[in-house]
């Protein structure tokens, strides 16, 4: 804190002689004071899900203040807005904009554009937006209320609606199609068009402790399939986390997630309904989306509904420098964080019938 508020004053004597209005420099003074409050500064929302009533640390004994890797905080502006020139340091507004400033912190949002550019399929907004361009000043610095979550009401800005409307917006707008009347209301914009889900997969806090080092401590990332989870009644992308704790306790999170790899086209039909998945899943059968395959982790490519009870992900330990399969001597602890939802037999029976209409 006394960090931040030194940053204040210096910034605002800095504005002062470089001419700044007065209005204009008590706005950024109190995106300053709120930013103390903000989830990059707290990172409430990690702590808040780690150590929930049914989170990780009922698994670890860890509470999150204990974590040596709970470090993903943004500690001042400088973070940020600090450029370093030949003559001097400065505050830099172009700085902040810059996505690459996003992405020294935001490791999972830049694995995800790499495996999009690997697989020669970049998101469609790559290339001509910035993170900045949807996420807004109030949510980076915050506003003053301590949110529990960037899900949390009134936490964030950002949608595809600010954008994409149906009555025009400043882009493409969102077509009148049979798809769009059909789903209205009971589907978000990504459980159509986010490509699929993001996970660095099988995170072991056995491996985590012993090496410091979260890259060695997963087994996998992975980005083949799609996870559907409901948020606030409506069907939207999400991802998971598998965890394992001590003693190979496995653990698993279910939450809505928003994938930076955004298709223009939404799906065709039959990729969501009476797939292999869903048809197991709305028998109530189980449905296993991953296992080893010539020492290889594999997952199923396709839409995978949340019916938490019945998915049977692989959970893995590592021995050398190998990750291999293990039997858990019970089921995994499952939670469903940052509010998600599990889908209804409701939707299951939906997606689980053959459509046939245009898109």
């Amino acid at each position: 804190m006394r960090q931040l508020a030194v940053f204040v004053l210096v910034f605002a004597l800095t504005c002062l002689s470089a001419g700044w209005t007065h209005a204009a420099n008590e706005e950024v003074v109190k995106e300053c004071e709120c930013f103390a409050t903000s989830l990059h500064h707290t990172t409430r929302g990690m702590s808040h899900w780690y150590d929930a009533s049914d989170g990780f640390s009922a698994v670890t004994g860890v509470p999150y203040k204990d974590l040596g890797c709970k470090g993903c905080h943004v500690a001042s502006c400088n973070d940020c807005h600090l450029k370093k020139t030949d003559d001097c340091l400065g505050f830099s507004l172009e700085m902040a904009r810059q996505s690459e400033t996003c992405l020294k912190c935001h490791a999972r949002e830049k694995a995800t554009l790499g495996m999009d550019k690997a697989a020669g399929t970049p998101g469609v907004h790559m290339g001509f937006l910035a993170c900045a361009d949807c996420h807004t000043a109030r949510e980076v610095h915050g506003d003053g209320n301590c949110y529990d979550s960037m899900r949390a009401p009134g936490a964030m800005d950002a949608k595809c609606t600010n954008c994409h409307k149906p009555e025009g917006g400043e882009y493409t707008p969102v077509p009148a199609s049979t798809s769009h009347k059909v789903h209205k209301d009971k589907l978000d914009c990504t459980a159509c068009h986010v490509s699929n889900t993001m996970t660095c997969y099988n995170c072991h806090f056995g491996v985590l402790k012993e090496t410091g080092k979260k890259s060695e401590s997963f087994a996998a990332k992975a980005k083949d399939f799609l996870l559907l989870v409901k948020f606030e009644g409506r069907v939207t992308s999400g991802t998971l986390q598998t965890l394992v704790g001590p003693d190979n306790y496995p653990f698993v999170t279910y939450v809505p997630y928003f994938t930076h790899s955004i298709m223009p086209q939404g799906r065709k039909c039959e990729e969501c309904h009476a797939t292999d998945a869903v048809n197991v899943l709305a028998k109530g059968g189980r449905f296993a989306p991953g296992g080893m395959e010539n020492g290889k982790l594999v997952f199923y490519k396709g839409v995978i509904p949340l019916v938490p009870d019945r998915l049977d992900w692989p959970f893995l330990e590592k021995k050398g420098k190998d990750w291999t399969v293990f039997a858990p001597d019970s089921g995994p602890m499952i939670q469903l964080g940052v509010y998600a939802e599990p889908l209804s037999d409701t939707d299951l029976k939906k997606m689980n019938t053959k459509q046939t209409y245009k898109q």
